[in-house]
């Protein structure tokens, strides 16, 4: 009983690297947080119900990884936004934490394996040993919090300041995203609350809970607790299968949930949202990246960029978006134009200047392509509109 929360988490996690890898390898990063976060659980919870350290122990080795759980929540939102896996050299500064936690643990990964038991049950033999160099147990959980929550505070910053910018692409993309996100913490967490709120209750230290004493802690409070977080994710199935169809016992389940929250405009365009992804991933990694500013910007850096074959990128803008790719690249770039002018960067740089800008590799490239949209020069806009 007590592994079954466990083994759920696994099937889920394979669920959603079978289903999202080959086109999303994001995915790993919302993998990583479920897993850390179910074995933490499973921890606690086997502690509680067996007395037993050892898997807690086990586990407490994984601690440092915990202050990971927020940095990797904003790069799968990233990741999600782009189309593509993000990586980059601030995810590494962003693990800085995690080092010095491995650091301030050293003391306890030096003791024996049998103090190390000893440790988490109370019976150390040197009541003045110290398992850690400069942060408790306490402060280190503290921090973790902290740190975590304000990595979850600006990856919503994060998304909806895209939402603010971007086309009916990125909006439709960014309430899906933010939708299914709700489900899964509104269900998680509401019952978290209860649970703790419950255990409080029955505490005999005046609403404190020692998670670590059997006599404070309903083990049943504490094993649906561990539950709720991988049952969740039932709730989107959208989310767990991509643009593939889940198994047929959830088929049923999937069409009543959609009948219940029709009213929510983003669940309601999800499906054609998951048929549709080539035209929106590229859109939408076009204009969060600005890829078409670089000079050498070609069909290639898409397919590239999202692992895209290069014949489906063709066929997106010359069947969905009924333009070729060179004149869509020049619209987007004569718009980059329009927006450096009417910003004044024409009273500091000269109109070469920003055409290169604009990704233009000449100014006779930049007047053909502005007079083909707006047909006049920059030089004659100017004069007309600033």
């Amino acid at each position: 009983m007590l592994y079954s929360p466990l083994i759920l988490v696994f099937i889920i996690s394979f669920i959603l690297l079978g289903n999202h890898w080959g086109q999303n390898k994001g995915v790993i990063y919302l993998v990583f947080i479920v897993l850390d976060k179910a074995l933490t659980q499973f921890a606690l919870l086997e502690l509680n119900a067996t007395q037993d350290p050892s898997t807690f122990t086990w586990v407490y080795y994984l601690e440092p990884l915990i202050v990971l759980q927020g940095p990797f929540f904003l790069y799968y939102l990233k990741s999600i936004m782009k189309g593509a896996f993000v990586w980059d050299r601030y995810l590494l500064l962003f693990a800085i934490p995690t080092l010095v936690f491995l650091i301030n643990l050293i003391p306890f990964y030096a003791l024996p394996y049998a103090d190390q038991l000893a440790y988490f049950s109370g019976a150390l033999s040197n009541p003045d040993l110290k398992g850690y160099l400069f942060l408790s147990l306490e402060q280190q959980y503290y921090f973790i919090a902290f740190y975590n929550t304000a990595f979850v505070f600006y990856g919503a910053w994060y998304v909806y300041s895209l939402k603010a910018k971007g086309s009916i692409y990125i909006k439709k993309k960014v309430n899906i995203l933010i939708t299914r996100i709700f489900i899964v913490s509104l269900l998680t967490i509401i019952p978290g609350l209860v649970v703790l709120f419950l255990l409080a209750l029955e505490s005999e230290q005046a609403g404190m809970i020692d998670f670590l004493n059997p006599d404070a802690v309903n083990n049943n409070y504490l094993y649906f607790q561990s539950l709720v977080l991988p049952l969740s994710f039932f709730f989107v199935p959208n989310w767990l299968y991509n643009e593939k169809e889940p198994f047929s016992f959830l088929d049923n389940f999937r069409a009543t949930w959609k009948k219940v929250v029709q009213s929510n405009s983003s669940l309601a365009e999800e499906d054609t949202f998951e048929k549709s992804s080539d035209l929106e991933r590229i859109v939408a990694y076009i204009e969060t990246e600005k890829p078409y500013i670089n000079l050498d910007f070609s069909l290639h850096d898409i397919s590239h960029a999202l692992n895209i074959p290069r014949i489906r990128v063709t066929s997106c803008f010359n069947k969905d978006l009924n333009t070729s790719f060179p004149a869509y690249r020049n619209k987007l770039r004569v718009a980059h134009a329009i927006s450096l002018l009417r910003e004044g960067a024409h009273l500091t740089i000269s109109i070469e200047g920003i055409a290169e800008r604009s990704g233009f590799k000449s100014k006779s490239i930049f007047y053909a392509a502005f007079k083909e949209e707006y047909g006049m020069t920059p030089t004659e806009w100017m004069k007309k509109n600033l």
